[in-house]
């Protein structure tokens, strides 16, 4: 009975000692304050590489008039360069809908290009597609996923905010450059810290 009890107790004193070490080991799950101490040296090393002149707002409007040689580094953290506003059609809340041409990278501080797409040069890649919305949910978004018919030949997977957001501002047509934090990001550049170059995208509406 004893020799039975002191090997329980052995089992039990090695699952104790697994689970420490388990636990002791280091995660690679980077706190959120590294990645966005990360995300600022990336940006500012890409607006310097690029000789990019950006100008802060304090809202998440553009001037009038805009000035199309700059970057308007917007209070929700996007930064955007109109290069051509588009018509005065603009998007109507749950009825237009929104097609995206776009070429750019993704980018961290590590590594100037994580991945690169170009569905403007590309035209066998679907447009990425959205309904234009407005409500607030955590933050302000402003799109609804369509989906494409291709998973193979599509970017749905850069659907975010940061993409979506220049529809509430800008008219049918609108051309912008943009750079996007990973909080405005898809998902999966949030959790790896990645920011995205957007170097140009074209926006159509249905």
């Amino acid at each position: 009975m004893n020799r039975l009890r002191s090997h329980h107790l052995f089992a039990l004193l090695l699952l104790v000692t697994f689970a420490l070490l388990g636990s002791c080991k280091k995660s690679n799950v980077k706190p959120l304050s590294q990645l966005k101490k990360e995300q600022r040296r990336a940006i500012d090393r890409l607006i310097a590489k690029e000789k990019f002149q950006v100008i802060s707002r304090n809202d998440e409007l553009l001037p009038t008039p805009i000035d199309q040689n700059v970057f308007y580094k917007l209070s929700n953290g996007l930064y955007m360069r109109v290069l051509d506003k588009g018509s005065d059609e603009k998007a109507v809340a749950e009825k237009t809908r929104v097609l995206v041409r776009m070429k750019g990278r993704m980018f961290n501080d590590s590594r100037d290009t994580v991945y690169t797409f170009n569905s403007i040069a590309n035209p066998s890649f679907d447009e990425l597609k959205f309904l234009y919305v407005s409500y607030y949910n955590v933050g302000t978004e402003h799109y609804r996923a369509i989906g494409s018919n291709s998973f193979s030949n599509s970017l749905d997977q850069l659907l975010c905010e940061g993409v979506a957001f220049p529809a509430s501002l800008l008219g049918n047509g609108a051309r912008v450059q943009l750079i996007i934090p990973f909080e405005l990001g898809p998902t999966a550049t949030y959790t790896q810290g990645n920011s995205i170059y957007v170097e140009e995208a074209q926006y159509t509406y249905r």
